[in-house]
């Protein structure tokens, strides 16, 4: 499977997987059963970027790209850093 197509995979997995949740947790919502489904959905609709940064990381790593893997992984610290200064 070539780069563009393990990142564009990935990203379209998060995004169906992530409108299913939404759309279960809604209807589970409206029911009046929670509403954790709902977050979730939203939570991997937010992490699906992140989740192609690092799908695109190992791709790189695995075709021995070293100067865009090093750019995927200063994008992944930033990333990283930035979610760990939000949680403070």
């Amino acid at each position: 499977m070539t780069l563009e197509h393990s990142t564009a995979m990935s990203l379209r997995i998060c995004v169906i997987l992530g409108i299913a949740l939404m759309a279960v947790g809604l209807a589970m919502s409206m029911a009046g059963m929670g509403d954790g489904v709902l977050y979730a959905g939203i939570l991997v609709l937010i992490t699906s970027p992140f989740v192609g940064v690092v799908v695109t990381f190992a791709s790189l790593v695995r075709l021995k790209d070293w100067y865009w893997a090093g750019i995927a992984a200063v994008l992944l610290c930033i990333t990283a850093a930035g979610a760990a200064f939000a949680m403070l």
